[in-house]
């Protein structure tokens, strides 16, 4: 009977650990340094713009949401990835490891994008308004989508922690409430984002959700063909 060296899974146990610990160490790296350079950079034109208007915390929240969008279009993307026969060409440790985070870190963003708005003395709103769908009395619908969205991002993004628990069956219905978040922050971005407006913004948003429908489409054709 052949049984497995407690020794040997501990030894690989802690080489995932530090694998991980060494990409996050990494990501935190380049982006301290990007940072960095933009502050070196655009420094003192930032401050002036700073200090020329009130709507400090408003630009925040248009920035992080960008920011946000983005890292969930990745996160999706690779799940995309991991899903289809593309996903055979890559490293599916690493396309995994990558969508994992990248939801994780878009969660962040996303949390960061709706709460910095409470410090926004123009908008005044409480943290009820913030969290709860059509707590906003304006632009009603598009900001309850994004908060619609946010949150079923948010379940999918802890799931990982309760896959062992719920099982991989449940974990994969669970899971299809991304391709629901991504739908809803996408009309979301359209109907309220004054960004959006703006050409290269409008470009990407339209690219990255054309390239998202094109790989559901392949997946169905796919799964459509398996059988």
């Amino acid at each position: 009977m052949h049984t497995d060296h407690p020794t040997s899974s501990h030894t690989a146990s802690n080489t995932n650990v530090l694998t991980q610990a060494l990409w996050v160490g990494l990501t935190l790296s380049i982006a301290i340094g990007v940072g960095g350079y933009a502050s070196l950079t655009w420094g003192e034109t930032v401050s002036q713009l700073l200090t020329s208007t009130d709507k400090h915390f408003w630009y925040l929240s248009r920035a992080s949401g960008v920011i946000a969008y983005t890292l969930f279009w990745l996160a999706v993307i690779f799940g995309l990835l991991l899903s289809t026969r593309l996903g055979k060409r890559f490293n599916a440790a690493r396309v995994f490891v990558l969508h994992q985070y990248l939801s994780l870190i878009a969660v962040g963003f996303a949390a960061f994008h709706a709460g910095i708005l409470l410090a926004d003395n123009f908008l005044n709103r409480n943290l009820w308004q913030v969290l709860m769908p059509f707590g906003f009395q304006t632009e009603r619908v598009g900001v309850a989508l994004g908060q619609l969205g946010f949150w079923f991002l948010f379940i999918c993004a802890f799931s990982f922690y309760i896959k062992q628990y719920i099982g991989q069956s449940a974990w994969r219905w669970l899971h299809f409430l991304t391709f629901m978040a991504y739908m809803f922050i996408s009309i979301h971005v359209f109907m309220v984002g004054s960004d959006s407006r703006a050409l290269p913004l409008l470009l990407f948003y339209a690219g990255s959700q054309t390239i998202v429908f094109l790989l559901i489409t392949y997946r169905i054709i796919a799964l459509k063909q398996a059988r």
